[in-house]
């Protein structure tokens, strides 16, 4: 907010309220476990792969990086005020499970 002696007040102000509604996918898991048949061959008892994703998609059309907010430290008089913190990171996984 502008104001004629250049001090700008960190006062909350109603123009700035906006709809913080979302959708995300968060978790995402997917799974292979081979047959036996394959497996026993080759003196294994179990191969499992699979590929795992967090913060996959968020659904939104909130205009800061992310729709859950940061407030300021642990304060409780700022409830869902967006500090400007950074998005959640997306995070991919792959892997082989061998069980012999």
């Amino acid at each position: 907010m502008p104001v004629h002696d250049g001090y700008v007040t960190n006062d909350i102000y109603s123009r700035f309220v906006e709809d913080g509604s979302f959708l995300r996918l968060k978790n995402a898991t997917l799974g292979y476990t081979l047959p036996s048949k394959l497996t026993k061959k080759a003196k294994i008892s179990k191969i499992r792969v699979y590929a795992s994703g967090q913060n996959l998609f968020c659904f939104s059309n909130y205009s800061g990086f992310d729709p859950e907010v940061s407030t300021a430290g642990n304060n409780p008089m700022t409830p869902g005020l967006d500090w400007g913190a950074y998005p959640k990171s997306r995070i991919f996984t792959v892997g082989l499970d061998i069980q012999f």
